[in-house]
């Protein structure tokens, strides 16, 4: 799948919203496939982890820089421990 090229310019800010949401859960399925894929062959989950950890934040680096990346890992800690990377969590 292609993501349509829009410009903000194009879009209003809802279905900017929109589409981005929409991006989002399409990559987060992609690399669910991938990592169902990966698991099923036998490769260890911690490398799968490790492994998607370095190509991220490799990527940050490469578009942000080393300290705006460093300055977001930051707030890592206290995004863990509020529940953002919980998967089952309920939201209230």
């Amino acid at each position: 799948m292609k993501f349509d090229d829009h410009s903000a310019q194009d879009l209003s800010p809802e279905i900017e919203t929109y589409e981005l949401e929409r991006q989002k859960q399409h990559v987060l399925t992609l690399l669910n496939d991938f990592w169902d894929e990966a698991s099923d062959e036998g490769v260890d989950q911690d490398l799968l982890a490790h492994a998607a950890l370095f190509q991220a934040l490799s990527s940050f680096v490469i578009a942000y820089g080393e300290e705006a990346v460093s300055d977001m890992c930051k707030n890592l800690s206290n995004r863990v421990m509020a529940g953002d990377y919980t998967l089952g969590r309920t939201l209230q």
